[in-house]
């Protein structure tokens, strides 16, 4: 559970460090292709970054193995009391939910990709300027998915502003603009609680319409005449599905201004060697530098008996309480057996007895007395890692 938290902790850090960078950096310049696959990288490369093996730039320093509350919890039986705590448990609570958002959002996906279907068999096959197409009836915005173009009864009547329309969307079918808009749908659901994600997603399908429109000039059109065009096609009537709503009127004023914007210089190049490597070497620099110390392996241990006898400190403990302990305030766990038992505690119980000192009272009297009778029976008495 602890890996799956940190994983999605990585991955959402990664999205909105490439965000930063994108709209930063990158998001007025007329590198369309180049925008779109930076975007492409950003979302893929924070999806398998927290699986790299990445490797410690330097050799691994070991550092010695202390004891730790997992060996404690794996030799002894399970409380109820334990039991409860961990049914509560605060990670698996907000995995849980974590789960529950994104589970949500896919069945909305998969609700619109349902849609799309329902629309593909209301729709028509028609052939118009030479381009096979779907016409639908009534009045709406054109848009495409897929392979495939739809075109309503209203825009094949405006013969006018056809052509433009339809070389819009011959341009998202020729440059494969569905992989963009899916791929950028099932990551903001996986990430839903970031905003980075979000923002991401809306670069995404922004950027497609810039590319779309660049293609769509590139055949020839009159840019006056195509953003006129772009007013013309305002949504109306029957409403297209939301998946590829986008395709026909998305954030019309940012388009025009795109439209209109001089092309970005050549030495601008440079911001997309600062935004997707920087934000890469970052994350893997991170990972490696975690990477440099790598404790020992824990020896396993033999199981300690369930009725065995706890002392912490010198003192009688429940098992409870020592599970309680930190890692890092543990000084010694020693396991005391059979004969060695009944010399240092006066007892004849055949039950192990588990003795754990912790640094902060390390030299307290009654810890000091109980490592005297320990040492008093030595070398018989068995010891966990020192």
């Amino acid at each position: 559970m602890e890996a799956a938290l940190l994983y999605l902790l990585k991955a959402n850090v990664v999205l909105a460090l490439f965000a930063a960078a994108y709209y930063g950096l990158l998001r007025r310049l007329t590198f369309f292709g180049l925008n779109r696959v930076y975007l492409l990288v950003a979302l893929v490369f924070a999806a398998v970054y927290p699986a790299l093996p990445v490797p410690a730039l330097l050799p691994a320093v070991a550092l010695p193995a202390l004891p730790t509350t997992t060996l404690l919890a794996t030799s002894m039986a399970p409380t109820a009391s334990s039991a409860t705590a961990s049914f509560f448990d605060w990670q698996l609570l907000a995995l849980g939910a974590y789960a529950l958002g994104a589970g949500l959002l896919l069945l909305r996906l998969l609700g619109q990709l349902v849609s799309l279907a329902l629309v593909r068999r209301r729709s028509q096959p028609t052939v118009v300027l030479g381009q096979r197409v779907r016409r639908l009836p009534g009045e709406g915005g054109p848009f495409s998915f897929g392979s495939a173009i739809y075109l309503s009864d209203s825009i094949l009547l405006d013969t006018k502003h056809l052509p433009a329309a339809l070389r819009h969307e011959q341009a998202h079918v020729r440059q494969g603009h569905t992989f963009d808009v899916l791929l950028a749908q099932v990551a903001t659901a996986l990430a839903w609680p970031n905003p980075a994600a979000w923002l991401l997603r809306r670069a995404v399908l922004d950027n497609l319409e810039y590319l779309a429109d660049h293609a769509a000039l590139q055949t020839g059109l009159d840019r006056r005449a195509y953003q006129y065009s772009l007013l013309r096609q305002q949504p109306g009537g029957v409403p297209a599905p939301a998946l590829a709503f986008h395709f026909s009127f998305l954030t019309l004023k940012n388009r025009i201004t795109m439209l209109n914007q001089p092309a970005s210089r050549a030495y601008q190049l440079g911001r997309y060697v600062l935004a997707a490597p920087l934000v890469m070497l970052l994350a893997l620099g991170y990972s490696a530098a975690r990477a440099q110390v790598a404790p020992t392996p824990a020896r396993a241990e033999k199981p300690i008996p369930q009725n065995a006898v706890y002392y912490l400190d010198g003192q009688k403990a429940s098992s409870d309480v020592l599970g309680k302990i930190k890692t890092d305030d543990i000084s010694s766990i020693n396991v005391i057996k059979g004969v060695e038992q009944q010399q240092i505690f006066g007892s004849s119980a055949a039950a192990g007895t588990l003795v754990v000192t912790t640094k902060a009272n390390i030299n307290s009297p009654a810890v000091l007395a109980l490592n005297k009778r320990i040492e008093a029976v030595k070398p018989t008495v068995s010891a966990t890692p020192e």
